[in-house]
């Protein structure tokens, strides 16, 4: 069982998460897999499957909060249909796919491959989103394609996909506000796929730690789903708000600060 201490801890970090997922559209796994994974060793809770936890945690929670955001963001018009239509089936096979995958992946491996996508994320945020680049939004075809490699990746991950999906449509010269917001419908659709994933998954593995249900630590995700849930539309509506280049820099430096502490954290 959780201690008050942990339970206040994690109440902060569902806030935060929840706030970001509405702000940038994202599933805000890139906070809630670092915090299950300190709250797993703060419980003396050891498995070679630690890492598949969060990540299950991670988008069991997200299920619940980028509903939350991407309802704000459609109630604000702020999501593009038709890209939805085209780009949804894809990332819901590719992260299916992902997530098989991750199961059969050591916990190192992950981690590492989180740590590096992150600070890469983060030098391209803070570069910009390339506002003028020539590229178009390809043929249903094609971005069809782009959701099934965003949905593998994502599912591997235990991220939403929104730290990939919003600099693709900004480079594609979808409006910054709509990209947001239609990221994090595409969002929703990659936590319900990879949520039921890893939960199938989860249940193939024999011994895992009390408390789990699948690769989801239900005393944490239960916890973050209250808060992320209710700090979401917040950040939908102060998306509506900021100006791009203020949410670039926002986005850019919490991405280096969570992966410089997930760094840490795995070199000592």
């Amino acid at each position: 069982m959780l201690d008050i201490q942990l339970i206040l801890l994690l109440l902060l970090a569902g806030s935060v998460a929840g706030f970001i997922a509405g702000l940038f559209g994202v599933g805000g796994g890139i906070v809630v897999i670092p915090v299950t994974l300190w709250v797993l060793k703060n419980q003396n809770i050891e498995s070679e499957y630690i890492q598949h936890i969060a990540v299950g945690t991670s988008l069991t929670v997200m299920v619940f909060t980028t509903f939350v955001s991407s309802l704000g963001h459609y109630r604000k018009k702020a999501i593009d249909v038709n890209v939805l239509k085209s780009m949804a089936p894809g990332i819901i096979i590719g992260s299916v796919i992902g997530s098989m995958l991750a199961s059969s992946i050591p916990s190192e491996s992950l981690q590492i491959a989180f740590i590096v996508f992150a600070y890469l994320i983060a030098v391209k945020t803070l570069a910009g989103f390339n506002p003028n680049s020539l590229w178009r939004l390809p043929k249903p075809i094609g971005i069809f394609g782009v959701g099934s490699v965003i949905g593998g990746l994502s599912g591997m991950l235990g991220i939403g996909g929104g730290v990939f999906n919003v600099p693709f449509l900004l480079a594609c010269k979808v409006p910054v506000k709509k990209a947001v917001g239609t990221s994090a419908a595409l969002s929703w659709s990659v936590a319900i796929s990879g949520a039921l994933s890893y939960l199938w998954s989860g249940l193939q593995v024999a011994s895992l730690p009390e408390g789990t249900y699948g690769f989801c630590y239900l005393p944490v995700a239960i916890t973050l789903i209250i808060t992320t849930s209710i700090f979401a539309p917040i950040g939908v509506r102060l998306t509506h708000k900021l100006s791009p280049k203020l949410m670039r820099i926002i986005f850019g430096l919490m991405l280096l600060a969570v992966s410089t502490k997930i760094l840490f954290d795995w070199v000592i």
